[in-house]
């Protein structure tokens, strides 16, 4: 999915801007809080499908805290920030039958609903705190093209043995590469006078790339090396935060896991790298010396549970902010599950 997974961005953070504002107007700001668009939502086995066709419910929950808004020299920028998030997230996976050049295919809808606490800072005659529960911005993959390089059969294939309660098959060995097309289509709750808002109100295109390699085992069953990296082209926004024209920046996002496969558990490191690689566009977003680009990375442990009796996998994955600038600090939780449905 994805599932990915999710960042929140001041675009003008200048306190003589903020100041200028109305208490009754909107802060001179715009959230760069896409929680849906690709970002911390992969993780292992990010370029592989599901060994069978069908349909797949997908989802979970999401929930983080952070006190912290980071400058581009990484300093604090407010005393009292505060911003706590918890969103449920439901969709569908479907793996299309047979093979398209030699690959599979699937597409997935994913919609979430959650609540979300901000406070930017008090200190200021702008109001930049708000509450808001509903609806945030739906992820699609329109497509996403796999195709395997493995040694020997898959699990499942004709002629392998089958996974029962007390059997869980190896996984297979050898390299698998992703192509994707992915949208955040703006359906999300979204008011123009008001900062954290669950919708960005603008859509993002998002071409990624995926790569997975299992080796034979090293310490344990197996070692994996796996990521995805998606490029996020925002379109402009025509009522945004303050009520004028902005487009936030292009940004790479590239989510990573290095695994230790053992039995029915896969365990090991996770991370998600966020580099904005343009700068934002649009009053009153005046690129400062570092254009306001948001950079983050992120780094924690992650622990993978397979049923494969069930065709079911859960995830739980812990992420911290280790680099931050333009941007917030703070901690994530993720549980993630994919379930066989038909």
């Amino acid at each position: 999915m994805d599932k990915h997974i999710s960042s929140v961005r001041l675009v003008s953070f200048a306190l003589s801007g903020l100041v200028l504002l109305s208490a009754a107007g909107a802060a001179g700001a715009a959230e760069f809080y896409q929680t849906v668009t690709p970002g911390a939502s992969s993780d292992i086995r990010a370029a592989e499908l599901p060994p069978e066709p069908g349909f797949y419910a997908v989802g979970g929950l999401w929930g983080n805290s952070r006190d912290r808004l980071n400058d581009g020299d990484g300093n604090a920028m407010f005393p009292d920030t505060d911003e706590s998030l918890l969103q449920g997230q439901l969709g569908g996976l479907y793996v299309y039958p047979g093979e398209v050049l030699g690959g599979r295919m699937a597409s997935s809808l994913v919609f979430v609903y959650g609540k979300h606490d901000m406070t930017i800072t008090d200190t200021t005659p702008a109001d930049l705190s708000s509450k808001h529960t509903g609806s945030f911005d739906a992820y699609s993959d329109l497509f996403f093209w796999s195709k395997s390089w493995y040694e020997g059969p898959p699990p499942g294939a004709p002629g392998q043995p089958q996974p029962t309660a007390d059997f869980v098959p190896p996984m297979p060995v050898g390299f698998t590469l992703g192509l994707g097309l992915g949208v955040t289509i703006p359906i999300g709750i979204f008011d123009n006078q008001e900062v954290g808002n669950p919708g960005f109100n603008n859509w993002v295109l998002s071409p990624n790339v995926a790569f997975t390699y299992r080796t034979r085992p090293l310490l344990l069953d197996a070692t994996e090396f796996s990521a995805r990296v998606y490029y996020n082209h925002n379109f402009d926004r025509d009522d945004s935060t303050g009520g004028f024209t902005y487009r936030d920046g292009d940004y790479l996002s590239t989510d990573f896991a290095v695994t230790e496969r053992y039995n029915r558990f896969q365990f090991g490191l996770a991370g998600n790298i966020r580099w904005q690689i343009e700068d934002d566009e649009g009053t009153p977003a005046t690129p400062a010396a570092d254009g306001q680009r948001h950079k983050s990375i992120r780094l924690g442990p992650i622990v993978a549970v397979d049923f494969p009796e069930h065709r079911t996998t859960l995830t739980l994955k812990y992420l911290t902010d280790v680099y931050s600038r333009n941007a917030f600090e703070g901690d994530y939780l993720q549980l993630s599950f994919i379930r066989k449905i038909w």
